[in-house]
Order: C-alpha cells, then structure tokens, then sequence
C-alpha cells in the first residue's frame, strides 16, 4: 500500500463484505503519509469472522519487499480533523505496528488509536507495538487510544511513544482494557492532558493485572497512571499512581528522566538520565525498540521507548 485510498481500499477488502472477509490480512504500508484529509473520515476495519485477522504494519519500501523499524517513517494523520484509525475484530487478532498515529481531533473515545471499542463483546489478542501516539485531541475520553480485548485474550503494548494527546473529559493518553493480562512494556508516556481534576495519562484495567515495565510516565496532568484491578510494576519511573495501589512495585525509579528535548519532541533520555542501563527487566516478545534498535538479551537496559543497548551487555571491549 502507497496511497491512502490503497489503504482505504485494502481495510474495506479485508472487512465483513469485502473480498478478503474470512482472510487474515496482512496490510503492508510504505513510508509516507496517510491522511483523512480526502474527506471520507476516519480509516476503518470491522470484522466479524472467526478466521480473520488483521496485520497493519509500517515501514515497508514502495514494492513491500523490505522494512525498516523506524516508527516515524509511516505517519496515519487525522488532519486535525477527525479520528484517525478505528479497528474492530469480533474474533481475530488485532496488530498495529511500525506506525505513527498523529492529529486526531474528534467527539469519540480514543482519538488517535481504537481498537474493538463500541459494542464488540469478544475479541483475538491486541498487539499494538513500536507506535508514535501523538497530538491527538477528543472532547470525550482517551486521546491517544482505546483498545480492549476480551475474553482469554491478551493485550501487549510494547515500545510506544505517547506523548501531547488530551481528552476533555479524561484519560488523555489513553486505556487499556483487558480480560486476561495486560502487558505494559519499555513505553515513554508523557505531557498528555485531561481537563479539570480528570487522569491525563494511562487507564490500565487488566484481570488479574496490568504487567508494567521499563515504562517512564511524566508530567500527564493530574496523574500518570490509573490502575484498575491490578498492577505488578517493575523498574518504572511514574510520579503519581491513581486508582488502586499496586499488588507489587518493584525497584521504581524515582527522578526527572531528563528527556533530550521534548519541547521539540525529543523523548530519547539525555545525558544522566537515571533510566540509563538501571533495569534488570529483560522480558519483552518484541526484538527491538521503537527506532530498530535491539533490545538486550543480558546485563542491564534502559526504561522507556528509545532503548541505546551499546555497552550494556559488558560485552564490548575497550579500543
């Protein structure tokens, strides 16, 4: 896919009614920009097959035969004008990736990002990976995203940058809303606002719990993070927890996180940034961060969306 009616076209395809209804599909995007400035709103995938499933994926040359993991080369953007990407899937998995979603502005829940929102009752598993959420607006709630799966299904949002989102009502950056686990891992979420007294960053309502980890909240309005049920936390750097206090809360990382400069949209760390080489945490399913860098395998790593692995290992050697 190379143009936004390429897109258009390939999600109608793939939903219920179209030629590839019962597939799973696999939506390769080229870099570039995708916008709803064509007037015909926001871009959309509704399907209610028990063997369909949808790949949404970044990144790729124009013929589709190679990738690069940069998130910020393939950009879904609302114009400012209406909701960018709503995917609903009553039975198949969801995996949106190697994306920036940008400049949302709408009446509906989850601004940039929904996914099995409104009345979908059943669900497949939720990847949402190696995104840029940002500068999303919603009069109502959630303003970078709203995804839920339900049923034993699982949740994981991995490697995320989301950042400058805001919802009126509350929960600016977003929610996650899981029957079965919620993974929380190696995100930046940051600057994101609410209205009033409401949540500015993350509603996380997982059963039994939302696993977090190597994950930096700062400076979302009110609160950084909404826990719903239940949190098990490792190496995160949060400054004020809502909602209930989390089962565990290992080895939080207290302190500025010293962004490199993110008035320009900078969120890599800078120079003495506590979150340098500080987690132990090694679990991820995802092999790189958001710009294509390895995760490391050993030693030590840093928290947050942008992951700088030379010489954390201790396997280099002095020149």
């Amino acid at each position: 896919v190379t143009t936004t009616a390429e897109l258009r076209s390939a999600l109608s395809a793939a939903s219920d009614g179209g030629a590839n209804q019962d597939d799973g599909t696999d939506i390769f995007l080229a870099t570039g920009t995708y916008s709803t400035s064509d007037g015909l709103g926001r871009f959309f995938y509704l399907n209610t097959s028990p063997t369909a499933s949808l790949h949404l994926w970044g990144g790729y040359n124009a013929d589709c035969t190679q990738r690069v993991d940069d998130a910020s080369a393939t950009i879904l953007d609302g114009n400012d004008a209406t909701q960018v990407l709503v995917a609903r899937s009553a039975l198949g998995d969801v995996d949106i990736l190697n994306l920036t979603v940008q400049n949302a502005n709408t009446d509906q829940y989850g601004a940039g990002i929904a996914v099995n929102d409104s009345n979908v009752t059943t669900s497949g598993d939720v990847l949402l990976r190696d995104l840029i959420i940002r500068n999303n607006h919603t009069s109502y709630y959630h303003g970078g995203f709203r995804a839920f799966a339900r049923g034993t299904h699982m949740m994981y949002f991995d490697n995320n940058l989301v950042v400058d989102n805001s919802a009126d009502r509350g929960y600016g950056a977003g929610e996650l809303y899981g029957q079965a686990q919620i993974y929380v891992r190696y995100d930046t979420i940051a600057n994101n606002i609410a209205q009033g007294s409401t949540v500015g960053g993350l509603l996380c309502a997982g059963v039994p719990n939302c696993e977090i980890a190597n994950s930096v909240f700062w400076q979302n309005t009110n609160a950084d993070l909404y826990v719903n049920y239940d949190a098990v936390m490792y190496f995160d750097d949060v400054t004020q927890i809502a909602g209930n206090t989390p089962s565990t809360n290992a080895n939080p990382i207290v302190g500025d996180p010293l962004f490199a400069d993110p008035a320009t949209g900078n969120y890599h760390l800078g120079d003495g940034s506590p979150l340098l080489a500080v987690s132990t945490y090694l679990h991820s399913d995802s092999d790189n961060d958001i710009e294509g860098h390895n995760l490391p395998l050993t030693g030590t790593t840093d928290v947050g969306a942008y992951v700088d692995t030379i010489f954390n290992d201790n396997l280099e050697t002095s020149p």
